[in-house]
């Protein structure tokens, strides 16, 4: 019995992973990743960041693109096999925290199966993210602190803890309220003395870090330009509000069925572990309270900010000995296989109508035990087609979700116009790929339209840059016209000269459906900029909130 109990972990991780790798790595990636994409690409072809492509963040996700695909390449699959070796590494150095509060191989492999079946099964939306990416540095930075407040080392460690620490703040600044709670609750095992030094080499390490970020951002000509959107734009993106707030900490348990329940343990368990005398859980519970915190309170609604919390969340459960392997486990895929035997049954879409929340949750019907995903499990080691991808994507048409196989054909459609730069505006989020596979600069520095509308103060000025852009062609996607008006289905790949014959009335009034139709494929329409002129607003321009 002792030896099953023993292999029984590994035999579970390994189907775990052998199931869930292959469906992950030809999974397409979240239009995020092609954002990031798209800015490297710009940088690493001479372009200046901010400037040639808007961005509302710090650079340090797009500086890791730019290190990475220049290596793996630029397909989905090679970012990807980037991505399970960052969180993969991530949940190696949570196990390795574990060990330091004598908790078993077994119960580390246990861990290590929960994590791989939350995060292997979830949609593109958290994969390849910062959130994600920018856990690496600051897992390390905690277990250096474990390191250091455990058996007192020399300062350089606390100098690199503090590196980590800046390069992550490089990546999303929010980081800083996790590092803080780290720091604090690491000043309850040390002396006052050895407190003073580490602080003060913690801060080294992080102007040290900063400092490297600035002097890139300085001689790239990016600095003006970075404190143009950070001062004038960003106050109009930001917004907090206390309802908002309430609604954000009520949301948090229903992220992830079934596994953003874990918060309901998890965060009284590391409560309690704060004030206990085990460095490791103090301070791997000070991360995860800290980064649940940021991530609810200060980040918008978003799945891929709560992925991390989720995985440090797991971490604390385990180190408290609880069995989160086999109990996620055997949850998602009895629950699974009741949804399979269950079908479209009544009482099952009865819960679903009245309790949506609490049926998703308690009868997750998991990936890992979904029929169709599974069925495609075997295509996946040698059909890397854009129609996979598209079988494979949790999302099917919203905007910010590409139909792959329908862009590639906009795609051969444009090659035989022999764009150079500039000569093209990708007007929507799914349509951004497009300036990579055709090898040139965008003809608008915005790749995300639709979020920089958000910034009302600056309407004018994107509608001027709209206008005075020297593009011959703009792409646009019906999917964001059917929300409010319903029509469809698509028509087949074009080509074509006219819009639907459903198309609402207002097309004529707003760009870029009053632009000529040159092709059509499903869903994406290529316009040829003949007189760039009327609304751009989105998704309600005034001629449509009159309808």
């Amino acid at each position: 019995m002792t030896r099953v109990r023993t292999i029984l972990p590994f035999v579970a991780l390994a189907a775990v992973l052998a199931i869930g790798i292959p469906l992950f790595l030809r999974t397409p990636i979240w239009v995020d990743v092609t954002y990031h994409d798209l800015s490297a690409w710009n940088v690493l072809h001479g372009g200046v960041h901010y400037r040639d492509v808007f961005e509302t963040n710090l650079p340090g996700m797009v500086w890791l693109h730019c290190l990475v695909r220049p290596i793996v390449g630029w397909s989905h699959e090679a970012i990807r096999i980037v991505d399970l070796i960052v969180i993969g590494t991530v949940v190696l150095i949570l196990s390795r925290l574990m060990k330091r509060s004598d908790i078993t191989v077994t119960g580390r492999v246990w861990f290590l199966v929960a994590a791989a079946l939350f995060y292997l099964f979830e949609t593109e939306f958290i994969h390849c993210q910062r959130d994600g990416w920018m856990l690496l540095p600051a897992v390390t930075a905690a277990w250096l602190r474990v390191r250091r407040v455990a058996k007192p080392q020399a300062a350089y460690w606390s100098i690199m803890e503090g590196f980590l620490w800046g390069c992550a703040v490089w990546i999303k600044p929010h980081v800083l309220l996790p590092a803080i709670l780290v720091w604090l609750v690491g000043l309850r095992f040390q002396t006052r003395r050895s407190a003073l030094v580490d602080t003060l080499a913690l801060l080294a390490g992080g102007l040290l870090a900063g400092g490297a970020g600035t002097i890139w951002l300085i001689r790239t000509g990016t600095w003006p330009h970075m404190w143009d959107v950070l001062l004038n734009w960003n106050q109009d993106y930001y917004h907090w509000s206390w309802p908002e707030l309430w609604f954000k900490v009520r949301l948090v348990s229903a992220y992830f069925a079934p596994f953003s329940t874990l918060h309901f343990v998890a965060i009284p368990l590391a409560v309690i572990a704060l004030f206990r005398r085990d460095p490791a859980r103090a301070v791997l519970s000070a991360l995860y309270l800290g980064w649940l915190t940021q991530a609810t309170v200060i980040q918008k609604i978003f799945d891929y900010a709560h992925a991390p919390p989720t995985l440090l969340g797991l971490a604390v459960l385990a180190s408290h000995r609880l069995p989160v392997g086999p109990i996620f486990l055997a949850w998602c895929v009895l629950a699974g296989l009741a949804n399979e035997m269950a079908g479209k049954s009544e009482w099952l879409s009865a819960l679903n109508r009245d309790y949506p929340i609490t049926t998703k949750n308690v009868l997750p019907h998991h990936p890992i035990a979904q029929r169709d995903r599974l069925a495609l499990w075997g295509r996946c080691w040698h059909d890397d087609s854009w129609e996979l991808k598209d079988e494979l994507s949790f999302y099917a048409y919203i905007h910010c979700a590409p139909h792959w196989a329908d862009l590639q054909r906009v795609a051969d459609f444009l090659k035989t116009k022999n764009l150079k730069d500039r000569d093209l505006i990708c007007w929507h989020d799914s349509t951004h790929p497009l300036y990579i596979w055709l090898d040139i600069r965008p003809g608008l520095r915005y790749p995300h339209v639709m979020t920089a509308m958000k910034f009302r103060s600056k309407l004018d000025v994107i509608r001027r840059e709209t206008f005075e852009s020297p593009a011959k062609y703009v792409v646009s996607d019906l999917v964001p016209v059917s929300y409010l008006n319903p029509f469809g289905p698509f028509p087949p790949p074009g080509p074509t000269d006219h819009l639907p014959p459903d198309f609402p009335s207002w097309g004529k009034d707003v760009y870029p459906w009053n632009q000529p139709v040159v092709f059509q494929a499903g869903r994406y329409v290529v316009h040829e900029i003949k007189e760039p002129r009327g609304e751009i607003d989105f998704p309600l321009p005034a001629a449509l909130k009159e309808q």
